[in-house]
């Protein structure tokens, strides 16, 4: 069933605020929408938006928003909390919506997240799990192409309407298998807790962005404090120019500037890794943002990343990887829905902390900082039993 005769490819084609509109105030009715995004982000930070796809479970339509300048009733769906979202591996989408109109759909469902807890693939495309689910094997060959140009192409429209167009079936597929396990409470909640990766874009608050910086451990406070300021300073200027993070400046030379905390243009240019035109257009800004930091009074300096486990630590927690994969197998899910390894480590360290300030003392469970994913559905099935492992 591969043939072109087998794709549901009608769409109605939206070009201005009239035609939007309308659509909208129909859509008011409706449990759910389906939606997908086409954009461009080859050289720049920011998505150009070229196409908004929404499919309301009778018909695909395609948004021009090139042509469009009224987005009021639109974002007010995309805001309604009776009216769901399906996207399918929503992350770039989600980040559409934010730069375009400064905001977080809500509530929304992610059927990639669905299949993966039906144990029926981690991560799978949207062209595999319709391959799967209705044996059609959907094209590919215009998810490269420029979706800015004007007019779009027939293939280009087709392609953006097969995006949406099988997946409120799929959702419907997805909560009936779901609410007869018992987990569709747990996709449902999972599937919100991803806006919560978001809040940091929505809200313009890069403090923690330090953070993500992998080799951050290896850096004493006052060194953290300055990369901490550093991270801040890349992200915005990178919205500022509108260009990738790392075309303004990689992790490694950011670690590197902190170790050294250089004081003038001279020493920043003995920095492996830093070119002639970054020190030209960029070397005084960031001499700035490092002094004015240490010329706080009363600073608050971060306190040091946890180093990388030594080889009796990974020996423990390993015992838990094994614990949450065990759990997983009679959960009959995969292991990175149950317990993925970064928030373990989390919840490790955190536990360690506690060990390195209590000496031979029983540490306080009601102190370990618990991470966002281990609580809700996953706190009663997992957690006693981890931490008693991890202790």
């Amino acid at each position: 069933m591969d043939s072109q005769e087998s794709y549901n490819t009608d769409y109605v084609l939206i070009t201005d605020d009239e035609a939007l509109n309308k659509c909208c105030e129909s859509w008011q009715s409706h449990t759910h929408l389906a939606l997908d995004t086409e954009f461009m982000r080859t050289d720049s930070f920011y998505p150009k938006v070229a196409l908004f796809q929404v499919n309301d479970g009778k018909k695909n339509y395609l948004i021009d928003p090139l042509s469009i300048s009224d987005w009021v009733k639109f974002q007010a769906l995309m805001l309604a909390p009776e009216i769901t979202k399906i996207f399918h591996s929503c992350s770039e989408d989600i980040l559409v919506f934010i730069y375009q109109f400064g905001i977080l759909p809500s509530p929304i469902f992610d059927t990639q997240v669905a299949n993966a807890f039906l144990n029926q693939g981690f991560a799978l495309s949207y062209q595999n799990m319709i391959s799967e689910q209705f044996g059609i094997n959907l094209p590919k060959g215009e998810t490269r192409s420029n979706w800015l140009q004007r007019p779009l192409s027939e293939q280009q429209l087709d392609y953006a309407a097969l995006d949406v167009a099988y997946l409120p079936e799929i959702y419907s597929r997805q909560k009936e298998k779901l609410a007869g396990m018992n987990k569709l409470a747990w996709v449902e909640e999972d599937c919100q807790r991803l806006l919560s990766n978001y809040q940091e874009e929505l809200e313009q608050d890069f403090s923690q962005t330090y953070r993500n910086i992998s080799a951050a451990w290896q850096l004493d406070e006052k060194q953290l404090y300055i990369l901490k300021a550093l991270a801040e300073w890349r992200e915005k200027r990178a919205r500022q120019r509108d260009k990738p993070r790392n075309w303004i400046i990689k992790d490694k030379e950011l670690v590197s500037i902190a170790k050294i905390i250089p004081k003038n243009i001279a020493q920043l240019g003995q920095i492996e890794g830093l070119n002639a035109n970054f020190i030209h257009y960029e070397g005084l800004a960031l001499l700035e943002v490092m002094q004015k930091k240490l010329n706080q009074a009363n600073a608050c300096l971060p306190k040091q990343i946890a180093r990388p486990l030594s080889n009796a630590q990974k020996k423990e927690f390993k015992k838990a990887q094994l614990l949450v994969e065990k759990k997983a197998v009679e959960l009959n899910l995969p292991t990175e829905i149950l317990g993925r390894k970064r928030t373990l480590l989390s919840l490790y360290q955190s536990i360690l902390e506690l060990k390195d300030t209590t000496s031979n003392e029983p540490i306080d469970v009601g102190k370990i900082r618990l991470p966002d994913e281990l609580q809700g559905w996953r706190n009663e099935i997992l957690v006693k039993e981890l931490i008693e492992l991890m202790q």
